[in-house]
């Protein structure tokens, strides 16, 4: 079935192409599984900032092992 094309004011806002999993890093893929660890209690910030700094030593660590 085909989709129906934007109307109106929906026509003129521009819409972001979504991410395709080929674009998605190992960093990225870690970084969202370290992000689950994180208490809700966090603000985004500082959520985005633990979970990066997470998978950056999870990287490291990861480059010793091989």
């Amino acid at each position: 079935m085909a989709r129906k094309k934007p109307e109106g004011i929906e026509a003129l806002v521009s819409k972001e192409d979504p991410v395709s999993i080929q674009e998605i890093t190992m960093l990225d893929w870690y970084a969202s599984f370290a992000s689950m660890g994180i208490g809700l209690e966090a603000n985004a910030e500082k959520a985005a900032s633990m979970s990066f700094e997470r998978t950056e030593a999870m990287m490291k660590e990861r480059e010793k092992r091989l």
